[in-house]
């Protein structure tokens, strides 16, 4: 797993090399530029001309000594300053003077003060242009000049690249309202957690490291709870069958799911299950659907509960499943189980009863609950809301959520010792002691109806066999993902149907392992 760390610890890093260490900052500052320079000319070998905008403090500073090493490998170089000189942190103003007095020599290297907004169009036809303006400091919301100089920016067509995070962007909880947005971030020291999550997801575009010339080695000591997962953690996670294995020793699912109005969602749900390793799979679905599921899914055990026209599930059904919710390693409910009353007060019955093993709640159970959180039991489960649905549970407004969505997940994992799955771009998976796992395949073609009820099969399908809440969650999350990745390199992210998902389970944990095997 890569660790993520938060801005102070990184800044505690930079203390760590001037204090201790007794490298000057200025020295920082310039290896800094040196391994930013070399990863530009590498990766872009036919550029001609570079745009640079510095703001004031250390992150202009690097802009400035980014602009001079550029220009001296030969690039057209316009570098453009918001601020006067008597405003500028000691380093930064060292290596604006050094560009300045470069600049009354060299005709190929401009230094533009900004003086109004359309002095900006002066570097709109560079190749690239670098966001050296705010650094991984900044918290809030940028004012009303440098939101017009951002917006200004970002509709320049150039390539952009980003000096340690995007201008505007909180590099703790990747949230930012108006922000620059980068092709490329390089951000220094280490990986900074807010890289990776909010707005940041899409705004950073790649994320490359660069050392500032003192190595790593200070952060292994350095304690974090917030990781990237990688392809080796989840190849570590598969279940590990062996030769004497059965078809109920492989892991045995109940899944209640599905209603007369959505009878699909129970189809996916206990399809994903069993394609992720699960031996015996029953579903649990009103009398009502039985015909559709046999038609489409003839390998899963069919429990009936109610009456013959029954098309919801009731408290009265409880003591019909509770043999089956005991014989279960895992219990998967809430896909189109629906919301009307009798339903939410089934659930918190089966939760209240706690007879299970364990337990994914997803869909409508996260509904059904949301009154009684209080009074349940979740250590046993995992409970898997997308954005909107974890903002009803939580009651915190959707647009609150974003400024900050690891500490709310982290705070809610650790009041109710509970694991948690925060679907969405990218999906974060917190486990009961607060530390958070961010997901690193996927595509915004899972955003799809019935996507999330496949998750929810493969999660009790990998539960049942591992028998670990963390592990399953971690390695679901990154197999719906990947799989998700493969269905995009045939077909588009446009046609991407969630019955494909299921298809492509085994594809998906065939090429983590030979990713990992070869």
């Amino acid at each position: 797993m890569v660790p993520l760390y938060s801005t102070e610890q990184v800044r505690q890093f930079d203390s760590f090399a001037i204090e201790s260490l007794h490298v000057p900052s200025i020295v920082l500052m310039e290896n800094a530029a040196v391994n930013i320079s070399r990863f530009i000319l590498n990766k872009f070998k036919e550029l001609k001309s570079i745009g640079v905008v510095c703001g004031k403090g250390n992150n202009g500073g690097d802009g400035f000594a980014v602009a001079r090493h550029l220009y001296n490998a030969g690039l057209n170089i316009k570098c453009i300053y918001l601020y006067n000189e008597n405003q500028m942190s000691s380093d930064c103003l060292t290596n604006f003077s050094i560009l300045k007095n470069l600049s009354k020599h060299r005709k190929s290297l401009k230094l533009i003060k900004l003086d109004k907004i359309d002095d900006l169009n002066r570097i709109k036809n560079c190749d690239l242009i670098i966001d050296a303006i705010l650094g991984s400091g900044f918290s809030g919301e940028l004012n009303q000049e440098l939101q017009l100089i951002v917006k200004r920016l970002n509709s320049f067509k150039s390539i952009k690249i980003s000096l340690d995070i995007p201008t505007g962007i909180n590099s703790n909880t990747g949230y930012g309202d108006v922000a620059f947005k980068s092709d490329y971030t390089i951000t220094l020291g280490e990986y900074k957690k807010g890289l990776f999550v909010s707005n940041a997801y899409e705004l950073c575009g790649e994320v490359i490291l660069e050392e500032i010339g003192i190595g790593l080695d200070y952060f292994k000591s350095i304690k974090t709870n917030t990781f990237l997962i990688e392809n080796y953690d989840v190849y570590n996670f598969l279940p590990k069958r062996s030769k004497t294995l059965n078809k109920y020793s492989a892991g045995k699912v109940l899944v209640i799911a599905g209603s007369y109005d959505f009878p699909g969602a129970s189809y996916l749900t206990s399809s994903a299950a069993f394609n992720a390793g699960a031996g015996a799979t029953i579903l649990a679905v009103p009398d009502i659907v039985r015909k559709f599921i046999y038609k489409n899914l003839p390998e899963i055990v069919i429990q009936v509960y109610g009456y013959k026209n029954s098309k919801n599930i009731t408290i009265d059904d409880y003591k019909n499943l509770e043999e089956k919710i005991i014989w279960a390693d895992v219990v998967a409910i809430g896909p189109g189980l629906g919301r009307n009353d009798s339903t939410i007060e089934f659930v918190n019955f089966l939760l209240k009863q706690n007879k299970y093993k364990f337990c994914v709640l997803d869909a409508d159970a996260l509904f059904a609950i949301k009154d009684k959180l209080n009074k349940i039991d979740l250590r046993k489960c995992i409970l898997t809301p997308h954005l909107g649905e974890f903002s009803y549970l939580i009651n915190v407004p959707i647009n609150e959520l974003k400024k900050d969505l690891l500490s709310f997940g982290q705070e809610f994992v650790k009041k109710f010792k509970t694991n948690l799955i925060l679907k969405g771009a990218p999906t974060i998976t917190f486990d009961k002691n607060g530390d958070s796992f961010i997901n690193t395949t996927g595509n915004n073609g899972l955003a799809k109806f019935g996507s999330g009820d496949v998750l929810t099969g493969i999660i009790a399908g990998f539960l049942s066999q591992l028998k670990n809440q963390i592990q399953s969650a971690i390695l679901s999350v990154y197999i719906h993902g990947l799989a998700s990745d493969l269905i995009v390199d045939e077909k588009t992210e446009y046609s991407l149907m969630s019955s494909d998902l299921i298809k492509k389970i085994p594809y998906a944990i065939k090429f983590l392992r030979r990713s990992i095997e070869k």
